[in-house]
């Protein structure tokens, strides 16, 4: 597993600037030895101070191309993949918050994406 924080808004696959974001990704990656095997969850959470315009699923794939041959070595071994919008003036409440993410919003708020790789579930859950 491995998890971090790129600061900025994501852009999306249209954007001019999307591969200076995807370099942006790129270097926010902690060091590696090795890349991540298959099947593999990845999870984007954009955090956003105000409003944004961005679909989900738009801001998916530069991610995801980013995160090749850096944390894994195909971007077909992610078979689950969990993106989500939220207003940082209205956090939810969760369960459990990462180290990592804890960090970014004890900072004064402003937008950034939190990456997390892991090993995909062997079993699927509907609830």
């Amino acid at each position: 597993m491995i998890d971090f924080i790129v600061q900025g808004t994501p852009k999306s696959q249209q954007a001019r600037s999307k591969r200076r974001w995807q370099d942006k990704v790129r270097q926010a990656v902690p060091p590696r030895f090795e890349l991540l095997g298959g099947p593999l969850r990845l999870r984007i959470d954009f955090f956003f101070n105000g409003s944004t315009n961005l679909d989900t699923d738009n801001i998916i794939k530069p991610i995801q191309d980013a995160l090749e041959n850096t944390v894994y070595g195909d971007d077909d071994t992610v078979v689950d993949v969990c993106a989500r919008k939220i207003d940082l003036r209205r956090l939810p409440q969760f369960d459990s918050t990462p180290i990592t993410l804890a960090s970014a919003l004890a900072e004064p708020p402003s937008d950034f994406v939190y990456i997390r790789v892991a090993t995909a579930h062997s079993r699927l859950g509907f609830s």
